[in-house]
């Protein structure tokens, strides 16, 4: 049942463009899930890559394990997750974009540099990422945001990966990121981030950052909305590599066949 709670929440994400909404995911579901990540890093998919430096405490990642990791899929169904991101959206049957899991081992230093989701994607428009803590926070290393970004300027996309790359090529055509810790004023910047299941809600187009050194394990999940009229628009700069598993055009909707309506996975599990 939509209550007035969730309307505010989504009427800061609308304002802001980043939002917390605490207690989405309950604890006992995260202590699942964690347990259902560490499976996944005994067997990684071809998208799992190490971002930190060789030799270095290791900050791991892994995308759509939704495909072959149960407790994942389900949660990428979950009606509270897809109504918020319906909301935003404005739809009543999302697009699960994408999962994708961050392991921050003790003594991990590597951080998520200010960047937007946007430029990584060659997308018609603007899509929801849902930010999931599994394990407590590190003080001051959650996902922390600039307020009113998504209104503002799509800057260059940032390689993460001190290894296997993660973007296209290499040629950029858009103005780097500024620097937002050298200037309050006129990057305002929140940290929403609470407990484990303390959700925190962030339009695509919002300037975000995260990470630092961790005094212990720190594992997080995020799980991406898109609307289901999302098409194709190709970028002239670079995108995430597992754009290129796909042979579409301009114009064309998601592949149904790797970002499906929610609708049709909670079909499937029910034919399981």
């Amino acid at each position: 049942m939509w209550d007035d709670r969730q309307t505010q929440i989504v009427d800061t994400l609308c304002t802001d463009g980043i939002a917390a909404y605490p207690g989405l995911v309950s604890p006992e579901r995260c202590a699942t899930l964690l347990e259902a990540v560490g499976r996944s890093r005994l067997a990684p998919s071809g998208h799992y890559r190490c971002l930190s430096p060789v030799g270095a405490p290791r900050l791991e990642s892994d995308l759509f394990r939704w495909r072959d990791i149960p407790e994942i899929r389900s949660l990428v169904t979950d009606p509270a997750l897809v109504e918020v991101a319906g909301a935003y959206l404005g739809t009543d049957d999302p697009v699960v974009l994408e999962d994708q899991w961050f392991w921050s081992q003790e003594g991990s230093a590597t951080e998520s540099p200010w960047h937007q989701d946007e430029p990584y994607h060659p997308l018609d428009r603007p899509f929801l990422t849902v930010w999931i803590p599994l394990t407590p926070v590190p003080p001051g290393l959650g996902l922390r945001g600039v307020v009113g970004s998504h209104e503002r300027e799509v800057y260059a996309p940032i390689e993460f990966s001190a290894q296997e790359r993660t973007l296209s090529e290499e040629n950029i055509s858009l103005d780097p990121v500024p620097d937002v810790d050298a200037d309050p004023v006129t990057y305002r910047v929140v940290d929403p981030a609470g407990g484990v299941g303390d959700a925190v809600l962030l339009d695509s187009r919002t300037l975000h950052a995260a990470g630092g050194p961790c005094t212990a394990d720190f594992v997080r999940l995020s799980i991406r909305y898109a609307h289901p009229d999302t098409a194709r628009r190709g970028r002239p700069w670079p995108t995430a590599t597992f754009w290129e598993e796909w042979h579409w055009t301009d114009g064309d909707r998601l592949p149904a066949a790797g970002f499906p309506r929610t609708s049709a996975l909670v079909t499937l599990a029910e034919s399981a």
